[in-house]
């Protein structure tokens, strides 16, 4: 399924959350070595909104707090990458939750 409606990115979900180290569940090291930081978030950003664009939404199972969850894969400068959005459908919006790399 294409990502269709409302597509809510909150910079703030990259800048205070994906780039910070965390001393658990960490992504910011994973986006570093791919040359992201907070300098560029911009670009992250940018890439992010790429995947969706030329991925496939995959559902992935219900949201304990309401709506449903969906997997886009796609790749962040050549790496495989897996990004999670929150789909509601009244009004239809899909909300950015997370990413992760890829499973190899």
């Amino acid at each position: 399924m294409k990502i269709e409606g409302e597509i809510l990115l909150d910079s703030k979900k990259l800048t205070h959350y994906l780039l910070i180290w965390k001393a658990e569940s960490d992504k910011s090291a994973f986006l570093n070595r791919l040359g992201y930081s907070q300098d560029n978030w911009q670009e992250l950003e940018e890439d992010i909104r790429q995947i969706i664009e030329e991925g496939e939404a995959v559902y992935s199972r219900p949201a304990p707090f309401g709506g449903d969850l969906y997997k886009v894969s796609g790749k962040l400068r050549n790496f495989g990458t897996v990004t999670i959005w929150l789909y509601t459908d009244e009004p239809t919006t899909w909300r950015f939750v997370t990413l992760y790399p890829e499973k190899q």
